[in-house]
């Protein structure tokens, strides 16, 4: 990598908070939550009762009783509109705060951002990459600041895919590539938890649309071709490889399958 840099990224934040807001957001999201300590962060996926993407959702974890749930820009009310649903009588509030979310990406950039609120890592964990979550003149500013697209490229690097670019509210989670990251097998019932035992059990064999190719020259939009035919288009752009959202059989690129991250609790 190289010096820290850092961006406020297009990162909706969304505060939920009270005494049920832990178990509340175990049994709507895909991942386990229940077991996330104050000061930690996990990606998960939020879906549909039948099964469907609504987000994909980094939560972070402020205090016992208070959480951050952060997303692409613009998806933070849709995001509250599917949890209001399932709130009945849990003692929790949400809603779409000001706080945004900086980030930080080089070489050894979680020690020089050091230890504070808010901290929260991107789904690749490491040394070289940390995001700090809140009020924006609380927010510390440590070395050269850059365009929110170069930091974009560090996630188009580590193979994680951005909603409404790489994978769309609606997909099937088989078909996104981070159900290994973002989903618990072990945990209990959440909305649209059959769709996805149900792909698992038969070896995810949905499409995976998001594929990781190597860059040659291509650009954001460019139709990707096979034997002559179109076959998928580029929607993300990184350092050396893109992200592409392809058809159905088609053998181009490597399907996206992000490690799982060391990190996150």
């Amino acid at each position: 990598m190289s010096a820290v840099v850092w961006a406020d990224i297009d990162r909706e934040v969304v505060i939920v908070e009270g005494d049920d807001a832990a178990a509340f957001l175990h049994s709507q999201l895909a991942n386990d939550i229940a077991s996330l300590a104050a000061g930690k962060s996990i990606h998960s996926l939020l879906l549909e009762p039948t099964g469907q993407v609504t987000a994909l959702v980094r939560v972070t974890r402020h205090s016992d009783t208070v959480f951050t749930l952060d997303v692409e820009a613009g998806l933070g009310a849709s995001l509250i509109t599917r949890l209001q649903r399932f709130v009945l009588r849990a003692k929790v509030v949400m809603r779409v705060s000001e706080w945004a979310v900086r980030a930080f990406r080089g070489d050894n950039a979680v020690a020089a951002v050091g230890q504070g609120p808010g901290r929260a890592v991107p789904y690749w964990g490491g040394t070289d990459a940390v995001d700090v979550i809140g009020e924006v003149s609380d927010l510390p500013v440590i070395g050269e600041e850059t365009e929110v697209p170069h930091i974009d490229m560090y996630r188009v690097e580590a193979q994680w895919p951005r909603v409404g670019l790489d994978i769309l509210v609606g997909d099937i989670p088989a078909t996104t590539g981070v159900v290994g990251v973002a989903v618990s097998f072990s945990k209990g019932c959440y909305p649209g938890q059959e769709l996805v035992e149900r792909m698992d059990s038969r070896g995810a064999n949905a499409p995976v649309r998001v594929v990781a190719l190597s860059r040659d020259g291509i650009g954001v939009g460019a139709r990707l071709q096979a034997d002559g035919k179109d076959v998928g288009t580029v929607t993300s752009i990184g350092f050396t490889r893109a992200l592409a959202r392809v058809a159905r059989g088609a053998s181009i690129g490597v399907e996206l399958s992000p490690p799982e991250s060391t990190n996150s609790h």
